[in-house]
C-alpha cells in the first residue's frame, strides 16, 4: 500500500477499483460512471488515506 504522502489521483483510484467491487458498489446505488458518485467515492477515498496517515503518524510520534 502506498503511503498517503503520495497522494492518488482521482483517475487512478476509480481504476483500482476491481469489477466486482464495482457492481457491489451499483447494487448500493453508487454507480462509478457517473461524475457526481465517482466525486463522492473519490473524496471518501482520500479522506480516508489522510486519516490512516495521519494516525500513522500519531503513533510514530508517541513511539518514539
Amino acid at each position: 500500500m502506498r503511503p498517503a504522502r503520495y497522494p492518488r489521483s482521482a483517475a487512478e483510484i476509480l481504476r483500482s477499483v476491481p469489477p466486482r467491487d464495482r457492481v457491489f458498489l451499483l447494487r448500493l446505488g453508487l454507480d462509478l460512471d457517473a461524475p457526481v458518485h465517482a466525486e463522492l467515492f473519490v473524496d471518501g477515498v482520500q479522506a480516508a488515506d489522510n486519516a490512516i496517515a495521519n494516525q500513522e503518524r500519531l503513533e510514530r510520534e508517541r513511539l518514539g
